[in-house]
């Protein structure tokens, strides 16, 4: 376990590893060494026939001690305080609201906590805040840049002094996430726009009809009128790409170790801002793919592996 966790791989699209030392506590080793086998079989289940299978799994290795290493004494002095289930208390009482529609910007939300705490309320949804394009945004569920706030509800250091002030008055933080697509604006969409085959990867996309086809013969449509069908036509990469709600939303593939590792280091970087609870959003491709293609059950299992990882594994809790 330990040759593992000393092996740090260097930048994915060059291929490359190095060993560093990397210096971790006790408690980390032996939280990872009682789930390790689990993540690690789970991992080589769904990737196990990746020729670079090894490497994607010391990169996973890396992404989870990294987020341990960056990870502040604060917020592993909370960790250790909540009990395996501290979510399901009676003594939370929780509120979802749209940050702008209740105090118009991040900026004046820590001025409302007393109104909050004395409504009884310590735990916040707050709704999307990421980076979307504002006239496809699809109420902020269409990210073009996971790790920036959108500009209309503020800055990140407005975010941040946001979880600082929740975690003075011991109140809960949660946002949601988005597992299922990105912004086709987002960086990797981009990326392959542009012909980058690495990045055309991170996504569904095909050269011809024959799958899509196979695919829409059984898809249901989410927005018939305003987006018919589940794949848009790229002229730039001259591919077709799978967009199950609206054409500029293209689904990530979740079949690609390198997506996988991407996105759970987007979850332990909002992990490690402070955020108590991610709402995943959503899942919808797995289970549209095991119906249509070979690829049968790629995302189903990959919640059990993020569940494994993320909460077993107790990083964050």
């Amino acid at each position: 376990m330990q040759k593992v966790l000393d092996k740090q791989s260097k930048n994915s699209s060059l291929r490359k590893e190095k060993v560093v030392a990397i210096k971790i506590d006790d408690t980390f080793k032996n939280r990872f060494a009682l789930h390790e086998q689990g993540i690690k079989s789970l991992f080589f289940e769904i990737y196990g026939k990746s020729e670079d299978i090894q490497f994607q799994y010391n990169r996973l290795v890396e992404t989870i001690t990294n987020a341990y290493l960056q990870r502040s004494d604060f917020l592993k002095e909370k960790d250790a305080l909540k009990t395996e289930h501290w979510f399901l208390s009676n003594a939370i009482t929780g509120m979802s609201l749209y940050v702008d529609r209740f105090c118009g910007s991040l900026q004046n939300l820590p001025n409302k906590l007393d109104y909050l705490k004395e409504l009884g309320v310590n735990f916040l949804h707050l709704m999307p805040l990421m980076e979307s394009p504002a006239n496809e945004s699809d109420g902020g569920y269409a990210v073009s840049n996971f790790r920036k706030i959108d500009s209309r509800f503020g800055t990140n250091t407005d975010f941040e002094n946001v979880v600082t002030a929740m975690q003075k008055d011991n109140m809960y933080l949660m946002l949601d996430i988005v597992l299922n697509h990105t912004s086709h604006h987002h960086e990797w969409a981009a990326k392959a726009k542009a012909g980058d085959k690495y990045y055309q990867d991170f996504y569904y996309t095909y050269s011809d009809r024959n799958i899509p086809d196979q695919m829409d013969a059984t898809m249901p449509e989410v927005f018939p009128e305003s987006s018919p069908g589940s794949f848009t036509y790229n002229t730039e990469m001259q591919k077709w790409v799978m967009t199950v709600f609206h054409d500029y939303q293209w689904d990530i593939n979740f079949s690609n170790a390198n997506v996988f590792n991407a996105m759970l280091d987007t979850i332990f970087y909002y992990a490690n801002l402070g955020v108590d609870i991610l709402r995943i959003y959503l899942e919808t491709n797995g289970y549209y793919m095991s119906k249509s293609t070979s690829s049968s059950y790629t995302i189903t299992i990959n919640k059990t592996l993020c569940a494994s990882i993320y909460t077993r594994h107790g990083i964050t809790r």
